[in-house]
């Protein structure tokens, strides 16, 4: 694999890069979830983002391994409901980028492989979640969501462990959000699973 892979928006103004990429701390699923198709269709990124079966493809690794080379004035971060994740994107364009927890303590990043320009480099999918969430069949196999969680949960407490959870680019020192997330309204919230067969 190679030593970085690049990551940019659609209109090329946010540049990053993900450093180290084959290491024991990256990740590839694709998610069918609800919560993912809302979010690309909110930000009317379906037809990027999703997959013939409303999938989206996520390369997961640690945020201490990710670079911001340019446009970090144009990172926005929303959230579907006061809880949920941190769903980035970029302002310029509107471009879904990744997803995180609410907290840098909680250290992980789901990169949108969508927006990775080396996409052939990557490692092969190890979970297909939430399959029955699709739109159309998912082939098997699925993989396994226990493996999965074992091995984020794994990083996770390696992060807290070494402190690499401080290095995180969509977090301050403060450990607060770069950007204040927008939580979608009530209304934002149901338009959006509205588009979600």
């Amino acid at each position: 694999m190679t030593r970085a892979l690049s990551v940019a928006c659609q209109c090329g103004a946010f540049q990053a890069e993900i450093h180290d990429p084959h290491a024991a701390s990256c990740n590839h699923a694709i998610c069918y979830c609800k919560d993912c198709q809302a979010f690309a269709q909110h930000l009317g990124q379906g037809p990027h983002v999703l997959d013939f079966a409303g999938g989206t493809d996520l390369f997961q690794t640690q945020p201490s391994q990710v670079r911001i080379i340019s446009g970090a004035d144009k990172l926005a971060v929303l959230q579907l409901a006061p809880k949920g994740l941190y769903r980035w994107h970029t302002s310029c364009c509107n471009t879904a980028l990744c997803n995180t927890m609410g907290t840098p303590k909680l250290s992980f990043v789901g990169f949108m492989t969508a927006n990775i320009t080396e996409r052939d480099a990557l490692p092969p999918v190890t979970i297909k979640y939430k399959p029955e969430h699709a739109t159309a069949p998912v082939p098997k196999p699925h993989g396994s969501l226990l493996r999965f969680a074992g091995f984020t949960i794994r990083n996770l407490l390696k992060a807290r462990i070494t402190g690499s959870w401080k290095k995180n680019p969509f977090f301050g020192d403060d450990a607060r959000s770069v950007v204040k997330p927008y939580v979608l309204s009530e209304a934002e919230r149901d338009a959006a699973y509205r588009q979600v067969t």
